[in-house]
């Protein structure tokens, strides 16, 4: 079935008005007809069962038949501070991120970083992609899109449980050592296409190993978040 994310504006006790951008797919690419069920989303942690009851160029509306909590989102709060990658592979990085449970993404600029600014449009593309990819996975929540930030100011920033920078001098230190502790929030901080310079390795930050093997910057990002949330359950 298909699944809408939808501002809490438009949802009341009893029905949903879908907004511009919804109505839009509903009508003209998805060619829904009255009488379809849909699965709406108010991105607070509910979702709603709804039976289309009109389907005009006026309006897109759906009566409500149940309510429930969303339960795919996971309990550790994990947040992906990755370095900006050439287009693909960033918004790749998004993408799968959004599907095994990422709950904030926060770009950043290091000292090795190919891509150091990102226009106004490109964020948007960016939260359409989460916003796309938190549907199709059966996410309750869409994850954050924060703006970019230098590496060391999204470190003196970060307030986690438990800071984790995967890098290929970390040693034997695994990611399930570094949660023995059971954190509740977690940050990953992943380098660019060329790692991260050893002066970007900074205390208060625990360097964890991916194993013996070099990964891609995407590819590091979505192992590492996978550990992350497989070993915090």
């Amino acid at each position: 079935m298909h699944r809408f994310f939808v501002n809490p504006q438009f949802i009341s006790e009893t029905a949903v008005t879908f907004p511009p951008e919804q109505a839009h797919q509903i009508r003209s690419v998805l060619r829904m007809a009255p009488g379809a069920g849909v699965v709406v989303l108010d991105n607070a942690g509910w979702e709603y069962d709804v039976t289309l009851t009109a389907v005009t160029k006026q309006q897109v509306m759906g009566e409500i038949t149940a309510r429930r909590t969303a339960v795919a989102e996971p309990a550790t709060h994990l947040t992906l501070y990755q370095a900006m990658l050439k287009r693909d592979n960033f918004e790749w990085v998004l993408q799968k991120g959004t599907e095994i449970g990422v709950s904030r993404f926060v770009p950043v600029v290091t000292a090795r970083s190919v891509v150091t600014t990102v226009k106004p449009n490109k964020l948007e593309r960016w939260q359409r992609i989460i916003t796309e990819a938190a549907e199709q996975s059966r996410r309750g929540r869409i994850p954050e899109l924060a703006a970019p930030l230098p590496l060391a100011e999204a470190i003196a920033a970060c307030t986690t449980e438990a800071k984790l920078m995967p890098w290929e001098e970390a040693g034997d230190v695994t990611i399930a050592q570094a949660l023995a502790g059971r954190p509740r929030s977690v940050a990953l901080f992943i380098g660019p296409e060329g790692g991260f310079d050893v002066t970007e390795v900074v205390g208060g930050v625990t360097a964890v190993t991916l194993g013996p093997r070099i990964l891609r910057a995407e590819t590091a990002a979505i192992v590492a978040a996978a550990l992350t949330l497989h070993t915090l359950g």
